[in-house]
C-alpha cells in the first residue's frame, strides 16, 4: 500500500521544483483553443496553477516540500530555470510531467499566448533555431550557462492556436503538433472537475503495487487539490476508475464505506497500516476473486461476514492482521474451529490459528500474507500475527493506551479524515523516503532515502467510494507544537516473568547511581532484585512474606545505599548485592504484627529502626543494636498501626495507635509528649498531620484532629465505605469510591474497584498512583490533579513509581509477570 503514499507523495511533490519559475497572473481568459487538448500523451502527472505567487511563498514555507531541496528533481529544475524564469503567464498554465525512461522525465509547459508571456530577447548566450515539421515550424532554443561545467540548456517552443507550448523534449512536442495528445475520457472527466485552489494535480493512475509484492491497477486518473501551509501539506480531491480494464478501485462498488477503527490497535512506534471495509462481505469477496480473474466458486468463510473493517499493521518486527467484528460472538464461533489454545498473556488467550493462507485467499491482493498463524481478541478485534512476540507486543500496546488513536498527532491529522471509508493507508515514524524514492530517477534515490521524515510521524491516505468514484484525502502534518508540549509519555521498558506467581506488589528501589531497580516477593517468599533492564540480579530466599514495603536506608554513608524490611520472624537490611549487612537479619521467636518503621529524626542517616510484636515495641540502631533509654517498650494492647515519626516545627513525635482506641504520643525516648484522652476506632489509615495537628480517620469515617495540646474536634465524613486518606508533604488525596480529589480538585474516575491512592514525591513535584483492578489500569496524577499523557496503562496491582530520569514506574502484571514503564 505504501506505494500508492509514495506515488501521490512523489508526484506532487514535483510541485517545489516549479518555485522562481512562474509570474504573476490575471484573469485574462483565452481567446482560441483549450488547454487540455495540449496535454501530451502519457503524461503521469499535469499540474493545473493559477496563482504563482501564493503557490510559491506556501511552499518555500513548507516544511516537509523544503526536505527536497538538494535532490535531483529539484537540481533538474534548477539547471532549466534560464529558459523557466521567463515565463510569465497571464492566465491559467499546466506544467505536464512525461517519463522518458528509467531515469530521465520530460516537462511541458501550456498555456495561452500573451505578449508578455516568453520574451527570448531578454536571454544572454541563446541560440534560436526555426525547424520544420509536417510543414508546422517550431523553434529550438539553445542557452549556453556560461560556465563550461554548467553545460547548455535546450528547450523546443511553438504557437499552436494561439497557445504556447513549450517542451523539454522535441519528440514530445512533434507529438503534440501531430495531434498525439492525451485523449482519454477519464483524463477529461478529471480535467474538467472545478479546482478550489490556486494548484490542482492531475495524476495518473497507473501501475502500483500493494504490500511490496503484487503489482496492480489501483485507479485511472486522480484529481487534488493541494493545500500546502508552513506544517503540513494536504490533498483533497476525487479519483476515477475504468470499466475496461480491472481495477482494485472498482471492488469496492457498492459498498457503504465503515468506521475505520485501527488506529485504536496500531502501536505508536508502528511503522504503518491499512484498513479496508465493507458491509457486505459476500459481495466484497465475489468482487475481489472477479479481479483477481478466478471464475471457479469459491465458498466464503463465515468468519468475514460478521465483520466490518480488514487489514494490517506493518511493525519493525512483525506484521499483523486485523478483523473487526460488528458481532464478535458471532466471529468467535466461526474461528473456533481453527483455533487451539497455545499461551495466557495479560490475561488474553493467545491461539494458535490453522488456516493462516485464509486471508491472501480470500482479500489477496489487499492482503497476500500466509504467515499469521497466532490469533488473539482485543474487544472488537480480531488479531492474527506471525508470531507470539508479535501478539504480545501488540496486546501490551493497547492495554497500555500506547496507541496511535492517543496521540497529539492522529488527533490533528484525523481532523482531515472522514470517519469512514472505503481504504485507509498510514504511515509512520516518517518512513515515507523508501516509499518516494522509486518515482524519483535513479539518480536521486539514495538522496531521498537519505532525508529524514522524524518530525512528520503520520500521513494517512484515505478513499471513499461513492457512486462510480472515490473520494480521496491526503495528509501529512508535522508534529508541531501540539506534540512537543506533551508532559509525559509512557513506553513499556521491560515485562519479566518469575518463577512463581509475585506475592505483593512490585516496588521500586532506588540505586546508588540513581537508576531504580525492583524489588519483589513470589508467594515461595524468594525476593527478587531486578535491574531497570529486566536482568535478575540477585534473588534471596526468606522464611515469611514481607510486611508492607520495604524501606531504603544508607547505614554506613558514602552513597551506597540498602534495603531494610521485617518478616514475621526477622529483620533485614540487604546491601545492592543481596549479602546480610552486618549484624543482620535479627531473629525472633515471638511473632512480629507490623511493618518496618524507619525513623530518621535529623536526617543525618542516625536511624532509629521500630519492630513491634503485639504489644510490645523493640527499637534497634542501623547497627542492629537495641536502643537503650527508649521508655515505651509495650502498649496496654495490641498495636494496630506501625508507628509513626511525626516532626511539627521543631518538636519530633512519635504516634503509636492501640488496639484499646488510646492514642500515643510520645518524644524521641519514648515518653508522653501529647496527653490525649478520647478513644478512637482506628482504620488502616495511617495517623497523619495536616496543617499541624494530628489526623485520625476512624472506621466510622470520622476525622478527628488533635492539637498539640491534646484537644480534639471531631468531623462527620460523608462518604462511602471505601474511602481513603493520604498526605505527603503539601500533597493531600483522598479517594471515595470513583472521586478521586488530589489538593481539593476532583479528578473522577471510572466506576471500579481500586488500589489505595500512593503519593510519590519526585524531584520537587508529587505524583499520585492508583489502579482500577478490573479493567486492569494503572492512572498517574500531577499535583494538579491532571492524568500524566499516556496513561492508564496495563497492571494488575499497585504501581510503584521512582525519582530516576527518566521517572520510571512498575507494576504487577499477569500473576508471574513484573511490568517496569519508563515515563519520558
Amino acid at each position: 500500500m505504501r506505494k500508492i503514499l509514495g506515488k501521490l507523495l512523489a508526484l506532487l511533490l514535483f510541485v517545489p521544483m516549479l518555485l522562481g519559475v512562474f509570474g504573476s497572473c490575471d484573469k485574462t481568459p483565452p481567446k482560441t483553443g483549450t488547454l487540455m487538448d495540449f496535454v501530451p500523451e502519457g503524461a503521469s502527472v499535469v499540474f493545473k496553477i493559477s496563482n504563482f505567487e501564493n503557490l510559491q511563498a506556501d511552499i518555500e514555507a513548507n516544511s516537509l516540500l523544503s526536505k527536497f531541496e538538494k535532490t535531483a528533481p529539484y537540481s533538474y529544475f534548477a539547471e532549466k530555470k534560464v529558459l523557466l524564469k521567463n515565463l510569465h503567464p497571464a492566465s491559467q498554465s499546466l506544467l505536464c510531467i512525461n517519463k522518458v525512461n528509467d531515469s530521465t522525465s520530460a516537462y511541458t509547459f501550456i498555456s495561452k499566448q500573451t505578449k508578455n508571456l516568453f520574451q527570448p530577447d531578454s536571454l544572454k548566450n541563446k541560440t534560436i533555431e526555426t525547424l520544420q515539421f509536417d510543414e508546422q515550424s517550431f523553434q529550438r532554443i539553445t542557452v549556453d550557462r556560461g560556465l563550461p561545467a554548467a553545460g547548455t540548456e535546450i528547450a523546443y517552443s511553438a504557437i499552436i492556436d494561439s497557445v504556447f507550448v513549450l517542451s523539454s523534449s522535441q519528440q514530445i512536442l512533434q507529438d503534440i503538433l501531430k495531434g498525439r495528445t492525451e485523449r482519454d475520457e477519464t483524463f477529461k472527466k478529471v480535467f474538467n472537475l472545478p479546482s478550489s485552489n490556486g494548484c490542482t494535480a492531475l495524476l495518473r493512475g497507473n501501475t502500483i503495487a500493494l504490500n511490496d509484492s503484487t503489482k496492480i491497477n489501483f485507479t485511472s486518473w486522480s484529481a487534488l487539490d493541494v493545500a500546502i501551509a508552513p506544517e503540513s501539506f494536504t490533498a483533497i480531491g476525487i479519483t476515477l476508475a475504468t470499466d475496461t480494464i480491472p481495477q482494485l478501485l472498482n471492488v469496492f462498488e457498492g459498498q457503504v464505506p465503515q468506521q475505520n477503527d485501527v488506529a485504536a490497535l496500531v502501536p505508536t512506534d508502528a511503522l504503518g497500516a491499512v484498513s479496508f471495509t465493507f458491509n457486505d462481505a459476500e459481495t466484497f469477496q465475489k468482487k475481489l476473486r472477479a479481479f483477481r480473474g478466478e471464475k471457479e466458486t469459491v465458498k466464503t468463510t463465515g468468519i468475514f461476514g460478521s465483520a466490518s473493517e480488514v487489514g494490517n499493521i506493518q511493525l519493525k518486527n512483525g506484521n499483523a492482521i486485523f478483523i473487526k467484528s460488528i458481532d464478535a460472538s458471532l466471529t468467535n464461533d466461526a474461528l473456533a474451529r481453527y483455533l487451539t489454545s497455545h499461551s495466557i498473556f495479560r490475561e488474553i488467550e493467545i491461539s494458535s490459528f490453522g488456516e493462516p493462507q485464509l486471508f491472501k485467499q480470500t482479500f489477496s491482493p489487499l492482503i497476500n500474507s500466509e504467515t499469521a498463524s497466532y490469533v488473539f481478541q482485543l474487544e472488537n478485534f480480531f488479531v492474527f500475527t506471525e508470531n507470539e512476540s508479535t501478539a504480545e507486543e501488540l496486546i501490551s500496546s493497547f492495554q497500555n493506551n500506547n496507541t496511535l488513536k492517543n496521540t497529539s498527532y492522529f488527533e490533528n491529522t484525523a481532523k482531515d479524515l472522514s470517519t469512514a471509508s472505503s481504504l485507509l493507508i498510514y504511515k509512520m515514524q516518517g518512513a515515507f523516503s523508501e516509499a518516494i524514492s522509486g518515482f524519483f530517477n535513479s539518480n536521486s534515490g539514495a538522496d531521498i532515502k537519505n532525508i529524514s521524515f522524524g518530525e512528520f510521524p503520520l500521513a494517512a491516505l484515505q478513499f471513499s467510494f461513492d457512486r462510480n468514484f472515490a473520494h480521496l484525502t491526503l495528509s501529512c502534518k508535522e508534529a508541531g507544537a501540539t506534540a512537543k508540549s506533551v508532559s509525559a509519555k509512557v513506553s513499556e521498558k521491560f515485562n519479566i516473568s518469575l518463577e512463581s506467581p509475585l506475592l505483593n506488589a512490585p516496588q521500586l528501589i532506588e540505586s546508588n547511581n540513581g537508576s531504580s531497580n525492583v524489588a519483589v516477593q513470589d508467594i515461595a517468599n524468594t525476593l527478587y532484585f531486578i535491574s531497570g533492564s529486566g536482568k535478575i540480579l540477585w534473588t534471596k530466599k526468606l522464611g515469611a512474606p514481607i510486611l508492607g514495603e520495604i524501606e531504603t536506608v544508607e547505614i554506613a554513608g558514602g552513597g551506597n545505599k540498602q534495603i531494610a524490611f521485617a518478616t514475621s520472624d526477622a529483620f533485614y537490611i540487604l546491601d545492592r548485592n543481596g549479602k546480610d549487612a552486618k549484624g543482620f537479619p535479627i531473629k525472633f521467636k515471638d511473632k512480629v504484627t507490623q511493618p518496618l518503621s524507619v525513623f530518621d529524626y535529623d536526617n543525618n542517616r542516625n536511624y532509629r529502626f521500630v519492630i513491634v510484636q503485639g504489644k510490645e515495641v523493640l527499637m534497634y540502631d542501623k547497627n542492629g543494636k537495641a536502643v537503650k533509654g527508649f521508655g515505651f517498650n509495650r502498649a496496654k494492647s495490641n498495636i494496630v498501626q506501625s508507628p509513626v515519626h511525626i516532626r511539627m516545627g521543631n518538636k519530633d513525635y512519635i504516634v503509636v495507635a492501640e488496639e484499646n482506641g488510646k492514642l500515643n504520643i510520645l518524644s524521641r525516648v519514648g515518653k508522653s509528649r501529647v496527653s490525649v484522652s478520647k478513644s478512637f476506632n482506628f482504620s488502616e489509615i495511617p495517623v497523619a498531620e495536616e496543617d499541624n495537628t494530628f489526623v485520625v480517620i476512624t472506621k466510622e469515617n470520622t476525622k478527628e484532629r488533635i492539637s498539640q495540646d491534646g484537644k480534639v474536634s471531631s468531623q462527620k465524613l460523608d462518604v462511602g465505605s471505601n474511602y481513603w486518606f493520604a498526605i505527603l508533604g503539601n500533597t493531600k488525596v483522598t479517594l471515595d469510591d470513583n472521586l478521586l480529589r488530589i489538593n481539593g480538585k476532583l479528578a473522577e474516575l471510572p466506576l471500579g474497584l481500586y488500589t489505595r491512592p500512593e503519593i510519590f514525591n519526585i524531584s520537587r513535584n508529587s505524583y499520585i498512583t492508583i489502579t482500577e483492578t478490573q479493567e486492569k489500569k494503572v492512572f498517574v496524577f500531577d499535583k494538579n490533579g491532571e492524568l500524566l499523557n499516556g496513561f492508564p496503562v496495563y497492571g494488575t496491582s499497585a504501581a510503584s513509581m521512582g525519582a530516576a530520569s527518566p521517572k520510571n514506574l512498575v507494576v504487577k502484571g499477569d500473576a508471574k509477570n513484573v511490568v517496569y514503564y519508563s515515563i519520558n
